[in-house]
């Protein structure tokens, strides 16, 4: 039981420390000049959107 108790309590604390540290490193990567990769690659072959127009007397 007790081992029990103590792996929670490092998920509890380790989740959040694990997760503040990711953050931090990813904010430093700029000060090193470390360019990260988008989070997915743009389209090649998108079509810009054009907003419609109103045409009058309709």
């Amino acid at each position: 039981m007790k081992c029990l108790r103590v792996a929670v309590a490092w998920l509890l604390v380790g989740i959040p420390l694990g997760w503040g540290v990711a953050r931090s490193v990813q904010k430093a990567l700029p000060l090193f000049g470390v360019v990260r990769p988008p989070l997915r690659a743009p389209a090649t072959n998108a079509v810009p959107s054009v907003p419609a127009v109103d045409k009058p007397g309709r």
